[in-house]
């Protein structure tokens, strides 16, 4: 039954810890790192509870200790290995939380000006369209009171108001 379990994982497990082939590399770095710490812990346990001489002497402890550095990395491995996933992970989360913030203020942004521009241009329709509709009426109370009227109208003045027929 175990060989048909295996199977169904398509062969890509390593033998005797069972690291999948794809974690291999992060478990002999992990294990690496293990074996650094204990063996810098061992270094100031011997320092502190022998006081050797000579940094020869405190090798020759280290290199004593060795089955002992081994045997605590082991159990180190997989913590140290779940950690280090876990920090990139975590720097991997904020970097794309980061980046998808910066999209959505940025896509906020679009939106706003797009909605500014449009207001704009029905403020500016709406204030051209007064301007002519004064005008308009201007120049029916003056033709209904038999009065000339010179006024020109409000796109010859200078002030760029078109008429409302080329604004639509």
């Amino acid at each position: 039954m175990a060989t048909e379990e295996r199977k169904d994982d398509g062969g890509q497990w390593i033998g005797i810890p069972s690291i999948p082939a794809q974690r291999v590399g992060q478990g002999l770095l992990a294990f690496i790192l293990a074996i650094a710490i204990v063996t810098v812990v061992d270094i100031l346990l011997i320092t502190h509870n022998q006081q050797p001489a000579t940094w020869q002497q405190t090798a020759e402890l280290v290199f004593d200790d060795g089955s002992s550095i081994v045997a605590w990395s082991l159990p180190l491995t997989w913590p140290i290995m779940e950690a280090i996933r876990m920090v990139l992970a975590g720097i991997w989360e904020n970097r794309n939380r980061r980046r998808h913030i910066a999209q959505g203020r940025e896509e906020g942004r679009e939106q706003g000006r797009q909605e500014g521009r449009q207001e704009g241009r029905q403020e500016g329709l709406q204030e051209a369209n007064s301007v002519w509709s004064d005008w308009l009426r201007r120049k029916e109370a003056a033709e209904a009171s038999g009065v000339p009227f010179n006024e020109p109208t409000p796109g010859d003045n200078g002030d760029r108001i078109a008429p409302p027929s080329r604004q639509a």
